[in-house]
């Protein structure tokens, strides 16, 4: 009945579900401990009952052996009836004195539909607490594993809320209850256990000697909650033991150079180049470039596409979109419940257009020109006198404020800026009186938009879900044919590869098949190729930025969003920001969405910005407040430009400035 894999583990059988390729090869095995049952005979271990328990499973799901006729499926399937009566009587024969004997040799494989069995079956319901949680003690079931159960931990509320407490690590079970995000498995805490109860078992494993820095993390980063017993200063108290961890580790270990360098050269003629030294990414501008845009309108078109804040349609490259994060990186470590999830493309960005804000500002005090007076011109000269759009009113720092008093009206200002627009698109002018009247927090995702439907955002269809995961995902079953044919997705499989459709195994000819269906691809007969770029551009804006730009696109590609609209993959909605960009400002600014951000907004509009890192941490959210301004800027001038256009014309004039970078 059982399969040896190696010298120290024994695979039993067991029924992983129909999406799992595990089940796929164990199927002959099922069939074959079936047909040895004797229902006369039945095992009385705990393993031996489980694994005919599995075996049944395997047949009431459809998954008999396909060499066998139907004659004998049928009596295979005959066979296997009694096996639930059998499983049910050896459960039911179980009793406090005998828990002990009959359940601490059950096989780590079976742990789960143990507990499965144990609950549904009601033997939590007639067995006591003590001899119960004794005997899967002694079977070696984690308290972890335990709480998946919720008739457990509804049957035993008491002696579970008691284990719990008794150890400061078991507040990492409340922890992941609470807080860690995408959990494999629902766990359930008792009824007894109280919101002081959990306060104080995180506290004990905060002072404990070696807290684990992902679960401190997830608490730093957790949002106040009287359910959860997680109040302001516990989130102080882990945020204050985690920044001791990660100073202690790195006084000790040197760690690996990572970073972003950015630099001014007088003598390169390219407007921007990239390099990589090790793992620090290292842009260079052109000073001749920077000195030849220095009016005001190529200042904010550098931001846009010379530091590709938002080089393609208006959509803005800082947000982190899943698609950027590798298959690893979602493994790793643990993500809370309210996290903006991030990554190290997320970081790479981060640090770039942060890097390159802090260069151009500089460059440009150095000649006189201050940033917050250019988001005034723009605000209040030009938008005007292009596009006869009066009652924008932009006010920059004083010359003499420090950076904090910088902060503090950079927010204000980012905000009344806000507030201006929704205004000025419900009606069409912008009352300051109406605005003050109604100044409170600007709820980035509810800016609206002139444009109808100016977004295309995928459903949860399979389909398209399937389409994107396969072109763009490291994941994805069509990275690689072999040593000489692979690549980092399949797009990059494809175009750098010649990849013969022959080549291709089996399991990988299905998916390029649904490209060759949907028009994306063509089999030359000598290679795949990628086709039709409208289409490509479409699912490719879907994957890098989670959103399509519809008034950007071609009549062709306009089609194809048309298309997948009406086949239920994509929905289209309008707004000022994309969704992904609005998280992004919410991430940085407040705590609406996310409770592992900055905070920006709230710290220094509340007059809580940290006291003791002096100038330099207000310096440092100044520059990142500027960005964010400016990057608003770029999504105002982006719609007004479209809608002046005549409501979705798709190009888009650009200074020669904007088509040399």
């Amino acid at each position: 009945m059982t399969a040896d894999i190696d010298d120290d583990v024994t695979m039993r059988l067991r029924f992983y579900g129909a999406g799992d390729y595990a089940t796929y090869w164990q199927i002959q095995e099922a069939a074959d401990i079936i047909q040895r049952f004797n229902p006369s005979a039945p095992p009385d271990d705990v393993n031996g009952v489980l694994e005919i328990h599995n075996a049944r499973l395997f047949v009431e799901a459809g998954f008999p052996p396909k060499d066998l006729s139907e004659a004998e499926q049928a009596t295979l399937t005959e066979a296997a009836r009694p096996i639930r009566r059998v499983v049910a009587q050896w459960f039911h024969a179980l009793e406090d004195e005998d828990l002990d004997d009959k359940l601490s040799d059950v096989d780590w494989q079976y742990h789960e539909q143990l507990l499965e069995l144990l609950a549904g079956l009601g033997v939590f319901g007639r067995c006591s607490a003590t001899s119960m949680l004794a005997a899967l003690d002694r079977a070696r079931i984690h308290l972890g594993d335990l709480l998946t159960s919720k008739r457990l931990v509804e049957n035993y509320d008491t002696q579970v809320r008691d284990l719990l407490l008794a150890d400061p690590d078991r507040a990492e079970l409340v922890i992941r209850h609470h807080l860690e995000d995408q959990v494999r498995k629902e766990t359930f805490l008792p009824a007894s256990l109280t919101p002081a109860d959990q306060r104080a078992l995180i506290q004990k494993y905060i002072d404990s000697d070696n807290p684990n820095g992902n679960y401190l993390r997830l608490v730093a980063n957790a949002p106040i909650d009287a359910k959860t017993g997680v109040d302001k200063r516990l989130i102080v108290n882990a945020r204050r033991c985690y920044d001791a961890q990660v100073k202690e580790f790195f006084a000790t270990n040197t760690g690996i150079r990572t970073g972003c360098s950015v630099s001014v050269s007088a003598t390169q003629i390219e407007p921007m180049t990239v390099s990589l030294d090790d793992a620090v990414i290292e842009y260079t501008f052109s000073e001749a470039r920077l000195e030849d845009t220095l009016d005001y309108a190529s200042v904010l078109n550098n931001f846009q596409f010379l530091f590709e804040f938002a080089p393609e349609d208006g959509l803005l490259t800082m947000p982190a979109v899943d698609s950027e994060r590798r298959g690893l990186e979602s493994v790793f470590g643990l993500d809370g419940t309210h996290d903006y999830l991030t990554g190290h493309a997320f970081t790479a960005k981060d640090l770039a257009t942060l890097s390159q804000t802090v260069m151009c500002q500089r460059f440009l005090a150095a000649r006189g020109i201050d940033l917050e007076e250019v988001l005034r011109w723009y605000f209040e000269e030009h938008l005007p006198s292009e596009l006869g759009i009066t009652g924008f009113a932009f006010t920059p720092s004083s010359s003499t404020a420090n950076y904090l008093e910088r902060c503090r009206n950079l927010f204000a200002e980012m905000e009344s800026i806000a507030t201006q627009y929704i205004l000025f698109i419900e009606d069409g002018e912008i009352d300051h009186d109406v605005a003050t009247a109604g100044a409170d927090l600007v709820r980035y995702r509810a800016i609206p938009s002139s444009l109808e439907g100016k977004y295309a955002y995928a459903t949860d269809h399979p389909e398209i879900q399937s389409i994107l995961h396969v072109l763009f995902s490291d994941q994805s079953h069509l990275t690689y044919v072999d040593e000489n044919l692979s690549g980092d997705n399949a797009v990059d499989l494809l175009v750098r590869n010649q990849v013969p459709y022959e080549a291709l195994h089996a399991f990988q000819r299905p998916m390029i098949d649904k490209l060759i269906e949907i028009g994306l691809a063509e089999n030359t007969g000598q290679r795949i190729v990628l086709t039709n770029f409208p289409l490509f551009s479409v699912l490719r804006s879907l994957s890098h930025h989670e959103a399509v730009a519809y008034h950007h696109l071609d009549q062709a590609a306009r089609a194809h969003v048309d298309t997948m609209v009406d086949a239920g993959w994509l929905v289209r909605r309008s707004s000022l920001l994309t969704e992904a960009e609005a998280a992004y400002f919410n991430y940085n600014l407040n705590s609406v969405d996310f409770s592992n951000g900055p905070k920006l907004r709230n710290k220094y509009q509340h007059g809580v910005q940290p006291k003791g890192e002096g100038e330099a941490q207000h310096q440092d959210t100044y520059y990142r407040a500027l960005r964010l301004m400016i990057a608003l800027t770029i999504k105002i001038n982006d719609e007004l430009v479209l809608a002046s256009a005549g409501n979705g014309t798709p190009t888009v004039e650009e200074t020669p400035a904007d088509r040399d970078s």
